[in-house]
């Protein structure tokens, strides 16, 4: 799958709205694509593709492609950096 044009700012957009949370996970699993879709572009995570799993602090499964999953970290290091 191309990585989608559009996932920074759907990413940033979800992280605004609180569709993805800005904790930082205390664990994060990676293996092959389930078939869920992308918490991040909302793409289908296939099985040749990387699978980032984690438990957001309020129980939720957050879902990401490799990219996605660097995004979001890249997100979360933006907004809490102040400078």
């Amino acid at each position: 799958m191309p990585f989608p044009a559009d996932a920074p700012a759907k990413i940033a957009a979800k992280v605004e709205s609180g569709e993805l949370p800005l904790d930082t996970p205390q664990r994060m699993w990676a293996g092959r694509g389930s078939g869920h879709l992308c918490d991040g572009c909302g793409e289908i995570i296939g099985r040749a593709q990387v699978e980032y799993e984690f438990q957001a602090a309020d129980g939720r499964t957050i879902r990401l492609h490799l990219g996605c999953a660097s995004l979001l970290e890249a997100e979360r290091r933006r907004r809490a950096d102040p400078a």
